[in-house]
């Protein structure tokens, strides 16, 4: 299956049962938090989201919200005008109104700052809002779908996240297991990756099973890496365990 140019490899039946749960939230209109740790694939869930919806043939737009400083955030999400601050000799849309009519991903949203995330609500209500420096209010209509690896909850005990809008982006939860948690995904994950690598490249089994057991704490990502590395310095077009790192049989 492909969402938005990405692969998805669903085997397992935790995953299964996630992309049935993704296929009819993505009919609704809904606010979406997808909860996981980072590299479980959450984006991939976010994807997928947006091409079941009805927005599917309308702008999809991501941004990683601790990417970039406070004074940057807010310029990317609203924009602003010729002449706000110095170097702004146009004018720039932000990511919400090129947005419009589509689906925006807010990943990482537990990073923002709690001045951003007063501005967040308020657009998220439905308030028009204006760029940095503009003089006309612009209303958008987007649906925000966001992402964290961090426990909203507790950030909302410790005041560093507010309440409000954790309700207003919460109005569906989905949880993306980790990877080993959905053990049944590791083979196919693995030769997919291989086979982007160098389709002709095989894996001995004893090396999936090597796989299979590791706990990954990196997820998917730190499963790429490892299959890429051990294809890169395998010999003879096969992977055997030697070339599988040391901290996989740790």
């Amino acid at each position: 299956m492909e969402f938005l140019g990405t692969t998805a490899i669903i085997a397992s039946d935790s995953m299964r049962r996630l992309f049935e749960q993704v296929e009819r939230v993505g009919r609704t209109n809904v606010s979406v938090l997808i909860v996981g740790e980072s590299g479980s694939g959450k984006e991939l869930v976010a994807r997928a989201i947006h091409h079941y919806s009805l927005r599917v043939n309308k702008p999809w737009v991501d941004v990683n919200c601790g990417a970039f400083p406070e004074n940057l955030i807010e310029s990317e999400l609203f924009g602003y005008d010729k002449g706000a601050f110095s170097g702004a000799d146009s004018v720039k849309p932000g990511l919400f109104e090129l947005a419009d009519k589509g689906s925006l991903f807010l990943d990482e949203i537990g990073e923002l700052e709690l001045k951003m995330q007063v501005k967040l609500l308020r657009v998220l209500d439905g308030a028009p809002y204006y760029r940095l420096g503009g003089l006309k209010k612009i209303a958008v209509d987007v649906r925000v779908i966001a992402a964290t690896n961090r426990d909203l909850d507790e950030a909302v005990r410790e005041g560093t996240f507010r309440k409000d809008l954790l309700h207003r982006l919460d109005q569906i939860r989905l949880y993306v297991p980790p990877l080993r948690q959905r053990r049944e995904d590791i083979q196919p994950l693995a030769e997919r990756f291989l086979a982007l690598q160098d389709p002709r490249m095989e894996m001995d089994p004893d090396v999936i099973e090597a796989l299979e057991e590791y706990p990954w704490p990196g997820n998917i990502r730190e499963l790429r890496n490892v299959v890429t590395t051990a294809a890169v310095f395998a010999d003879r077009g096969r992977i055997r365990l030697k070339d599988l790192p040391d901290k996989v049989f740790s």
